[in-house]
C-alpha cells in the first residue's frame, strides 16, 4: 500500500475482499486501489483522477453497488486524520452520494450504508465542529441524510 494513506483506512482497504463486492460493471477488484489513490493524492488533479475510478463504479446516477458498503467504512476511517480540504471534499461527497443512492438489486443496501455512516456520526459531528465553510457543510449534508435530528449542530 501507499505509505501516506491513513493507517486505519489502509488496514480497512487491505481487509476487504473487494472481489466479493460488485460495482456497476462487475467485481469491485479495482476499488481498493482507487480508494488508496484518493487517500494518498497529493493535489486536486490526483484526487480527481482517483475520483474518476470511483464515480460511475461504486455509485452511478443515484444507483449504488455493493462495494459502497465497505467504501463508507474506509472513507469514515480516512476522516480520523486531518485531510486537505480538496481531499476531504471528495471523501465526504463520496459518502453523501452513497447514502443518497439506492440499489436496484439489493433493496437493503442503502439501509446498511446509512447504518455504517450512522456508526461514524460522532466523527462527522467532530468534523463539522472543527471545520468551517464548505468542509463543515459537506459533513452536515451527510449527517442530515442519515440522522436529520442530529444535523442542528
Amino acid at each position: 500500500m501507499i505509505e501516506s494513506v491513513s493507517s486505519i483506512a489502509e488496514r480497512l482497504i487491505d481487509s476487504v475482499d473487494w472481489a466479493e463486492y460488485k460495482v456497476r460493471v462487475g467485481p469491485a477488484t479495482k476499488v481498493g486501489v482507487a480508494l488508496c489513490a484518493l487517500l494518498s493524492s497529493s493535489d486536486i488533479s490526483e484526487a480527481s483522477a482517483a475520483w474518476n475510478e470511483i464515480e460511475e463504479f461504486v455509485f452511478s446516477q443515484g444507483t449504488i453497488y455493493s462495494a459502497a458498503e465497505p467504501t463508507v467504512s474506509v472513507m469514515l476511517a480516512a476522516l480520523t486524520e486531518d485531510q486537505p480540504s480538496w481531499r476531504s471534499g471528495r471523501i465526504l461527497d463520496l459518502v453523501f452520494f452513497i447514502v443518497n443512492g439506492v440499489s436496484v438489486t439489493d433493496p437493503l443496501l442503502q439501509h446498511r450504508c446509512r447504518n455504517r455512516t450512522r456508526e461514524g456520526l460522532w466523527l462527522l459531528a467532530r468534523w463539522a465542529l472543527t471545520h468551517e465553510g464548505w468542509e463543515r457543510d459537506n459533513a452536515l449534508e451527510v449527517v442530515d441524510v442519515v440522522a436529520p435530528d442530529f444535523a442542528d449542530l
